[in-house]
């Protein structure tokens, strides 16, 4: 078991190596001309003898150390991008440090006896010393903490990744240098931005909901930052297909702005057509079109083709001519075109929504990969297209989310049920089934994937199947498709009997 003199020691000598690091970047002449230190005394502070605060507040003060990561080896070696208040803040860090080391030499069984009083006076003017040293630093750390974040908002707008996550470091250690609720809210939210830029929702998700609460309990009303903030965290949970939850979030943000805000009215309509509520959604979004800000006016146009769409009364060329061209869009209608397994459908997909040019599906996207696959099956049969599909799985297994698992598994069966090779098809469609089951609650895969699910296990599946699992299966798939039939989803007919 280590002692605390073990540790100490330990310490110590990290700190002792942190400096030896700093010595193999600048001279030793370097460092007592900047820290105004002998240059004898800085040789031997770097090769081994223990260096006194005064030296570590030198190199904080002399050459831009970040004392967090002198003292503890946390964050970078230097805070160069920090400006405004650095050396300042640095001085005050490391004065804080000795207060505080004050404290812990002082023994408990100092407080008895006869000197008691005296001791107790110390302890009171170290601990009045450490909440001005507190003050000062949270006063410093304001106006870095500011410009920190707005340096990391100006990187991501560039998406220029690389320096965004440098400066992300060192706004983690200044972070907790402040217990302002306004910053930290603002520190979540950039977090948030980097994670989704860099394609990983789910990683975004904590810190956007940490953000928008923070915003809810410090403001209150819906302002410039309010708003920003509820439509990001609509967003990223509509990225994590957290679908319910973005639609209550949605339409609890749109009653605070005392239905001010159309946008966040048209979020929640797109998703009552994800939900099954179709009629609600397509009603709302015919009031939203001419309510919402132009900029948003495609978006809501794209929401109701396609509910029209699913709905049966448009056609997908039809849909295809409204909200312009983006690559969401072209998703959409993508999806509805592998669940339909209409030629032209597919063709005009390939077409027109897939390729390099900004604004269309990635060709290497499973979706686009999929349409490609779905047109070869349906002209040449066979299960060479099924293969195409199992050789992309393989590529992009790392990292996948539960819905995306689902999807592939569900454009196998499909691909295979299309090929006539039954037993694949029959192995995919159970693995889909099971992803499906295991899912969180809360998680909701896409309308469009849901009936393609339903239309493999109607087609490949028997209501007299001798396993009884597969007779579950069939009997869920068709209760869900007569529900939806029943809701208004005109575009499942033909899959089940009528009721």
């Amino acid at each position: 078991m280590s002692t605390a003199l073990d540790r100490n020691a330990e310490r110590a000598e990290q700190i002792q190596q942190r400096l030896a690091e700093l010595a193999e970047q600048h001279s030793q002449a370097d460092i007592a001309r900047k820290t105004e230190f002998s240059r004898n005394n800085v040789s031997r502070y770097v090769n081994g003898t223990r260096m006194p605060i005064e030296f570590a507040a030198a190199l904080v003060e002399g050459l831009g150390v970040n004392p967090a990561w002198l003292l503890t080896g946390e964050g970078t070696a230097y805070l160069s991008d920090i400006n405004t208040g650095t050396q300042e803040m640095a001085g005050d860090l490391l004065a804080l440090v000795d207060a505080m080391a004050a404290v812990s030499r002082m023994r408990l069984g100092s407080l008895t006896g006869k000197h008691h009083l005296g001791v107790l006076r110390e302890l009171n003017e170290t601990l009045k010393k450490h909440e001005g040293l507190r003050d000062k630093l949270h006063e410093h750390s304001r106006k870095i903490f500011i410009k920190l974040v707005e340096d990391a908002r100006a990187a991501l707008m560039k998406r220029d990744m690389n320096r965004a996550e440098t400066i992300l470091q060192a706004l983690e250690q200044v972070s907790r240098l402040t217990d302002d609720g306004f910053l930290r809210a603002q520190y979540e939210g950039v977090q948030s931005h980097f994670h989704h830029y860099n394609g990983e929702p789910e990683e975004a998700l904590p810190h956007q909901r940490r953000s928008y609460l923070s915003f809810l309990v410090h403001h209150g009303t819906f302002d410039e930052w309010m708003l920003p903030e509820a439509h990001n965290f609509v967003q990223v949970l509509n990225h994590c297909w957290r679908l319910k939850e973005a639609r209550r979030c949605a339409r609890a943000a749109f009653a605070m702005t005392d239905n001010s805000d159309p946008t966040l009215e048209s979020t929640a309509a797109t998703l009552d057509v994800e939900l099954g509520d179709l009629q609600t959604g397509l009603d709302s979004l015919r009031r939203m079109i001419p309510l919402v800000d132009p900029s948003y006016t495609h978006n809501t146009q794209q929401s109701l083709a396609r509910g029209q769409l699913l709905e049966g009364s448009m056609t997908l060329e039809q849909a295809a001519t409204f909200g312009g061209d983006n690559d969401a869009k072209w998703s959409r209608l993508a999806s509805y075109a592998v669940f339909s397994e209409r030629e032209e459908d597919l063709e005009l997909v390939l077409k027109r929504g897939i390729g390099d040019r900004k604004g269309l599906i990635n060709p290497e996207e499973a979706l686009a990969v999929q349409v490609s696959c779905l047109l070869e099956v349906l002209r040449e049969g066979g299960a060479t297209a099924g293969q195409r599909m199992l050789v992309h799985i393989e590529n992009t297994e790392q990292k996948q989310s539960a819905v995306t698992r689902f999807t592939e598994q569900a454009y196998a069966a499909q691909l295979f049920r299309l090929g006539r090779e039954r037993k694949l098809a029959l192995k995919h469609l159970e693995a889909a089934q099971q992803v499906l089951d295991d899912l969180d609650p809360e998680i909701t895969p896409r309308v469009e994937l849901r009936f393609l699910h339903a239309s493999n296990v109607l087609r490949l599946l028997k209501p007299d199947a001798k396993n009884q699992r597969h007779r579950q299966m069939f009997e869920q798939a068709g209760t869900f498709v007569r529900d939806y039939l029943a809701r208004g989803y005109h575009c499942l007919r033909g899959l089940v009997e009528p009721a």
